[in-house]
Order: structure tokens, then sequence, then C-alpha cells
């Protein structure tokens, strides 16, 4: 019987399913950012995704002047723990992911919409996913994202737009 002692500790440890692979981070976390009308993003799987001291920096365009931003995870996470009043719907069509030993760096591409049925997308935008794997999986240490700029055309690879990855 001094097997289910070990068992159970193992199992108390977890508080909810790690994504075993920076693949399974990347979907659950536009999983998570998505909500429906009303409804909050995944606020408490975003804090189990981001790591402890990461950063968020985002790029768009105000009056066809370029802005960076940039914020803790934290930081972020508090800024979407609030109801989507119409809703938000992220649409990932294009990953790529190259892996080194414990590193990951990810280019996605993501169309944004409001409606989840629309045709277009509200907006499309780039994003760099930076990803460690510490001792509680892989989590994600950085993320810029850059929201296209009216006119200029992102180039989608293989992806197909309406078409989402997961």
């Amino acid at each position: 019987m001094r097997v289910l002692p070990g068992i159970l500790l193992c199992f108390s440890s977890l508080s909810w399913a790690q994504p075993v692979s920076p693949d399974g981070v990347v979907s659950e976390l536009w999983q998570a950012l998505s909500s429906l009308p009303g409804e909050k993003p995944a606020i408490q799987t975003l804090k189990q995704l981001f790591h402890p001291d990461a950063y968020v920096f985002g790029a768009s365009y105000r009056q066809a002047e370029p802005t960076l931003t940039r914020s803790s995870a934290l930081q972020f996470i508090t800024m979407l723990d609030r109801p989507a009043k119409d809703g938000f719907h992220e649409c990932e069509i294009f990953r790529d992911i190259q892996v080194f030993d414990r590193f990951a760096t990810v280019y996605s591409v993501v169309e944004s919409r409001t409606d989840k049925t629309a045709a277009k997308p509200d907006f499309t935008g780039v994003n760099s996913i930076q990803l460690y794997q510490t001792r509680q999986g892989w989590q994600i240490i950085s993320l810029y994202y850059h929201v296209g700029q009216a006119g200029v055309r992102i180039p989608l690879k293989a992806g197909v737009s309406g078409q989402c990855l997961s």
C-alpha cells in the first residue's frame, strides 16, 4: 500500500491539466482569450499559461500612427477580467513552432471577431510567443502581438481565412 500515498500525492499537486507541449499551450491561449457575449475570458487558465514573470507587448495603429505597449502578464490578464459586451473570438489560422531544449518560439496568425460566425474578421494579427518549459510544464514567458494595419495584407502562408486550427 505504499504506492497509493505516492500516487495520491502526485495527483493532489495538479490543480489543472497543464498542456504538455508548446502547441497545446498556444491552443489553450486562443481558447482562453475567446468568450461569448456577456462572458469573461478564462482568467484562471490564462494565469496558468503565463509564467509569473511574463510580459505582453502589443502593437497596433491609432490614427495611422504605430503604437507599442508593454505590460506584465498579470496586468494584461487583469485588463481582460471583465465580461465582453459583444463577445470575442480568436481564430488561429496558421502556426509555426520551433523548439530547442526547454525553449520554444511560436509564430501565429490569428483572426479576431466579435461575432464568431462573421465571414470576415474584425482584424487580423501576427503573434510571436516565447515559451519556457518549467517544472510545471510549458509556460508563456513573452507574447508579442501585432494588429495588422488596414490595407496591409498579412501573409497567411498555408492558413485559410475563417478556418480555425482548433
